[in-house]
């Protein structure tokens, strides 16, 4: 073996001959990938230019390429290098200021690429800068890198110069070109960002070699073995960057696998997601492509066999309310966290216990299934830096989750029979609900991505959405699009007069569904027939129409030839909006419908330049459609009939906003209060929508002062609710006419004269004394009418009875209550004293009263 001395003299001033160690080639190339591969991790969790996280990202990502991908990846392909017989005195060595140079001048080039080739949207301009300052990086760290060495002066080719530049733009370009492509357009997987980490590895190392077969080494003096940075060490510092590298692919991988998990278990459960789209119809996602979610509970428990959750429920009532009113809950959302976290928790989760040890339903299970929902939704509202009051708006559907064993077909069968949307429920294994949004403001875009979100088509990752939330349906694409529109809170009618097509249903075991836009679920079929409201010769023409069916009406009305030229106008007019209204319901059971006298006034969009509710005329056609017929139809659907009334009630600036703000706190106060020992007094900025709380347990009303009354009525058919969401389906007339009929069947009836609700809150004991006012007048009327038609001893001995009437505690135990009369197995359901009337209880009345005599 040759001596030092020897080969210094052998070797001075000459080139070394060279060879490659095979082993640290693959090595290197491996490290580079890896590099490159936590390098377009970090990248595809970049969602925005501004945002801490977003910079964290870009920092990091630019330290995996640059420091990993490149950095380590040349040193040990150096290391791949044997000089002359592996002699280590021949052997390459590093000075450590260049060779510290080289790791940080790349990390800031590629800084610029990254920023330059942008975030979300593709720009092939941007992409090109990119990844030509990334190709540029590569080659400066290469040739930077060759500067460090200490005891060779490299000697260079200028065609493999040349060479290993353009192999590094143009694999870099390539790189990022696809990498950006896939992210864009959401098929972006792991295995696709595998490949582009090989193209973008690909880059380095071919680069690497083509100019290393390019370079020769001229000795200028030897290693004497004694150089801080020899290449033993830069191995061990190789070594340690690749696998802070390789565990940040694995804590990628963990997390993504944990959050799939996560939402994979969450298909089991009730679960509320939020669904923000921008201006141009975008849907915010996570970077994996999923919905901002939070969990309501385990499951919904049904008490008895006909209570499931779905948009018939009265649980599902109040909280599409509570979502147009946010304002009405914030100030209890910290007591409703207290009181859930004063109850019994499950030993697994730690989570409140819907279930006692004897497997009773814990007291106000409604309550706190309410507190529940608030507080997954005040959960939503920090996912997504925003307050309460804006997070959102209950979407008119429930998304099941079908269960392995139910089948397309199985829910073809189910519509084909008329089941609609009441035979979704059944294969369900979850119930996935959606607070919607949009944000017409570019800075509150810019504040989510900023916040590790994006924007994408729907068509782009409704797939993703529909994979991950196990939601088997085939249109998810449309339902996402249905979300987006319904949003914008554009479904109102228009003003002036239209004809509608009021089609309500039975439904087996109680209720009853209404036909409904299949677009708009909140609004009937119907046509505008004029932007002008209605003149009274209009409405005497109307009148005299009334209960003619569809065919004779049309008839009638092209025949109307005798009258003047204004009422023939007219008539044409509400000719052609019957055949238009035909149409759009496509359905034979249209032909059945009568047309009611009773005119109704709707909500409707406010005019012009105005941001005040307004109203609008409906002419109505009416038909009770039995309960077997099916009535699928293009442009309809089914709604429940209870939901439906719930819907009219929130439409913007609906009075009804405040009456319903004050009785949650009336309701929900006294309870979420109780558990509380730093409980806020009734003055206090927590109760100031109401005067005195009322306990939802309290077996008297009050007064205007707080004093209990004394209430005790004694008849046949009361029942108690302190649900917001039932509905009221009959008027006071209607009620009158019904009572002094049919005395078997009476039931305590809300007064509906419209009153001016407190500005102060209170319990409103005034309407309930009126109510039962009206109820005695009833009860009066029918004992004189059989009087004066003299029905006989035990007719008297009837209506005497039915005279005696006083005042009993309203029980609240039944969350909802069903006053009214029964036809057969149908029954009209009301809902509380006190709620507010429509115009579907007036419609309905007309349609279920006349088609059984009332």
């Amino acid at each position: 073996m040759s001596t030092p001395d020897e080969l210094l003299q052998q070797y001075q001033g000459q080139i070394v001959p060279r060879s490659f160690n095979a082993g640290f080639v693959t090595l290197s190339y491996i490290i580079s990938l890896i590099g490159a591969a936590a390098t377009l991790e970090l990248m595809n969790r970049r969602t925005s230019r501004n945002g801490f996280f977003n910079h964290f990202l870009l920092v990091s990502s630019s330290i995996t390429m640059g420091g990993i991908a490149i950095w380590c990846m040349h040193y040990i392909g150096n290391r791949a290098i044997e000089l002359a017989d592996g002699q280590l005195e021949l052997q390459i060595a590093y000075s450590a200021g260049f060779t510290a140079l080289s790791f940080f001048i790349p990390i800031m080039v590629l800084l610029l690429a990254f920023v330059a080739a942008g975030t979300n949207q593709v720009s092939w301009y941007r992409i090109g800068g990119g990844g030509s300052l990334a190709g540029g990086a590569i080659c400066g760290m290469h040739y930077l890198g060759n500067a460090s060495i200490a005891n060779f002066t490299c000697v260079y080719s200028t065609a493999n110069v040349v060479g290993s530049v353009l192999i590094a733009m143009a694999a870099s370009t390539a790189a990022l070109s696809l990498f950006f492509l896939f992210r864009a357009s959401w098929t972006g997987s792991w295995w696709k960002r595998g490949i582009c980490a090989v193209v973008l590895a690909g880059a380095v190392s071919g680069m690497h070699w083509c100019a290393s077969m390019g370079t020769e080494y001229r000795l200028d003096r030897l290693n004497s073995g004694t150089n801080p940075l020899s290449r033993n060490t830069t191995v061990i510092v190789v070594i340690c960057l690749s696998v802070g590298a390789s565990l940040t692919l694995a804590a990628t991988a963990i997390w993504t696998a944990h959050v799939m998990r996560k939402t994979a278990t969450k298909a089991q459960q009730i679960v509320l997601a939020a669904a923000v789209f921008d201006r141009a119809g975008r849907i915010l996602v996570t970077p994996d492509g999923l919905l901002p979610s939070e969990k309501v509970t385990d499951t919904y428990i049904e008490r008895t066999h006909d209570d499931v959750f779905n948009v018939a429920n009265p649980l599902f009532h109040w909280m599409y309310r509570v979502s147009r009113n946010w304002s009405g809950v914030s100030g209890l959302i910290d007591n409703m966290a207290d009181h859930l976290a004063g109850l019994p928790r499950n030993r697994k989760d730690s989570r409140a216990r819907l279930i006692d040890e004897d497997g009773r339903l814990v007291d106000n299970y409604d309550v706190v299934f309410r507190e529940l929902f608030c507080l997954a939704a005040q959960g939503l509202a920090e996912k997504t830096r925003e307050q309460l009051a804006n997070v959102g708006i209950l979407w008119d559907e429930i998304l099941p989750y079908r269960s392995e064993t139910a089948t397309e077909k199985s829910m073809e069968d189910a519509a084909e029979k008329g089941e609609g949307w009441r035979s979704r429920h059944e294969y369900s294994r979850g119930s996935l609900m959606f607070l919607v949004r949009r944000l017409d403001k570019s800075r509150d875009v810019e504040k989510l991505e900023a916040a590790g979100y994006r924007f994408a088509d729907v068509s782009q990752v409704s797939h993703i959405i529909s994979s991950s939330m196990q939601i088997k349906s085939q249109n998810v694409d449309s339902k996402l699009m249905d979300m987006a529109a319904f949003a914008e809170e554009k479904t109102m009618m228009e003003p002036g007069v239209h004809m509608g097509f009021f089609g309500v249903q039975a439904r087996v075991g109680g209720g009853f569904d209404i036909v409904v836009r299949r677009g708009a679920r909140n609004l009937l079929p119907t046509v505008q027939m004029s932007e002008e409201p209605l003149e009274p010769w209009q409405l005497d023409f109307v009148r005299r129409l009334d209960g003619l069916r569809v065919t004779t009406l049309v008839s009638n009305l092209k025949e109307s030839k005798r009258v003047t030229p204004a009422l023939s106008l007219f008539a044409i007019k509400t000719a052609k909006s019957v055949e238009i209204l035909r149409a759009l319901v496509k359905n034979p059971i249209f032909d059945e419908a009568t047309l009611t006298a009773r005119v109704v006034q709707v909500p409707c969009r406010a005019p012009f330049g105005s941001s005040s509710a307004n109203s609008c005329t409906m002419i109505s056609l009416k038909v009770v459609i039995p309960i077997h017929v099916n009535v699928l139809s293009p442009h309809c659907d089914l709604m429940p009939l209870s939901f439906f009334k719930v819907q009219q009630l929130v439409y913007k600036d609906s009075p009804q906003h405040i009456d319903f703000a004050r009785s949650i706190h009336r309701e929900l106060a006294p309870i979420v209060n109780a558990r509380n020992p730093h409980a806020t007094s009734p003055s206090s900025r927590r109760n100031k929508f109401f005067r005195h709380p009322i306990s939802s347990a309290s077996d008297h009303s009050v007064n205007d002062h707080g004093h209990s009354i004394p209430t005790k009525t004694r008849t046949k058919s009361i029942a108690a609710s302190t649900s917001s969401a039932s509905t009221l389906l009959w008027t006071k007339v209607e009620a009158e006419r019904r009572l002094g009929d049919t005395p078997s069947d009476r039931s305590l009836v809300p007064k509906t004269d419209s009153q001016e609700p407190s500005a102060l809150g209170g319990i409103m004991v005034s309407q309930e004394i009126k109510v039962v006012r009206e109820v005695e007048r009833a009860a009066q009327s029918a004992q004189s009418e059989s009087k004066g038609h003299a029905r006989g001893d035990s007719s008297k001995k009837h209506a005497s009875d039915s005279s005696v009437m006083e005042m009993q505690p309203v029980a609240r135990r039944d969350p909802e209550i069903h006053v009214g009369l029964k036809f057969g197995s149908a029954t009209i359901e009301s809902h509380k004293s006190g709620e507010a009337v429509s115009f579907v209880d007036d419609l309905f009345a007309v349609c279920v009263g006349n088609r059984h005599g009332v």
